[in-house]
């Protein structure tokens, strides 16, 4: 009798890669490199605001073995918006399978400026994941982010007690490190480390020459947030400021504090 062998599941792997330059005294697609599953689309922006960019995924979701590449890169003196069209789904891995790969890289020239402000990433029961987003920031360029993670599909009822969560981020400042952190989650969710109750996790980052009074302005916008654990702090320089709770409660929240610190709405996937 022959050796039974599972058949190969069909995996995905994809890479956007979108670039903005300044040309004209107008910002402008400048590259542009996308391959399946990924997309990049370009609504019309509102009057008086910066091009935008729109990343998803036409696979639905990912999974174990999947690997995707995402790029954004803004030359001197540009201004844009990145974002995702939906939420990131992972989806549960196959028995015995691994992980799946998604890999951001963020690309700030002098004088330039983007918002990279993806919508969450809900990660669910037995996925498991390992992301890395890299910002490189030139002197005089300006970067606002935000994450936001979601274990579990609390709507359904459930819950993260399997699987794996390895999400780390690092900002780079004239090509030396100037922040890094990781976050693991590898089965349940750790209520012994800060989480509690807590299903999901925000994270905001800022950089800036002169962060302070960017800081200053986040921290009274936080200190006002409800429903939530909220705090911000400055290191090296970079911004970082965090909300806990309940997915839903750190959506709203995420959305209200980033709509009042950039003075305008955030683009309108976020609303649909």
């Amino acid at each position: 009798m022959e050796d039974y062998r599972p058949p190969r599941l069909q995996r995905a792997s994809g890479e956007s890669r979108v670039a903005f330059d300044l040309r004209d005294g107008r910002t402008r697609l400048g590259d542009l490199y996308q391959r399946d599953p990924c997309r990049v689309l370009f609504p019309e922006s509102e009057p008086g605001e910066p091009p935008q960019a729109v990343l998803l995924t036409t696979s639905g979701g990912v999974t174990d073995g999947d690997s995707l590449k995402m790029a954004v890169e803004i030359g001197p003196g540009a201004t844009a918006v990145a974002t995702t069209q939906a939420a990131e789904k992972i989806y549960r891995a196959a028995k015995g399978g691994g992980h799946c790969a998604i890999d951001v890289a963020v690309r700030v020239a002098a004088g330039a400026a983007l918002e990279w402000l993806p919508q969450e990433t809900i990660v669910f029961e037995g996925a498991r994941l390992k992301r890395r987003t890299v910002a490189e920031v030139e002197p005089g360029g300006a970067l606002l982010a935000c994450e936001m993670v979601v274990l579990g599909r609390a709507a359904s009822g459930e819950t993260f007690t399997a699987g794996l969560l390895l999400d780390s981020w690092s900002v780079r400042r004239t090509s030396r490190l100037a922040w890094t952190d990781t976050l693991r989650v590898e089965g349940q969710t750790p209520t012994g480390a800060g989480f509690g109750t807590a299903n999901a996790l925000a994270t905001m980052i800022g950089v800036w020459d002169e962060p302070q009074p960017q800081f200053e302005k986040a921290r009274a916008l936080l200190e006002a947030a409800s429903g939530v654990r909220a705090g911000v702090t400055l290191v090296n320089g970079v911004m970082v400021a965090r909300l806990l709770g309940e997915a839903t409660m750190v959506r709203h929240a995420a959305i209200r504090f980033l709509t009042d610190f950039r003075g305008r709405r955030l683009p309108r996937v976020w609303h649909v």
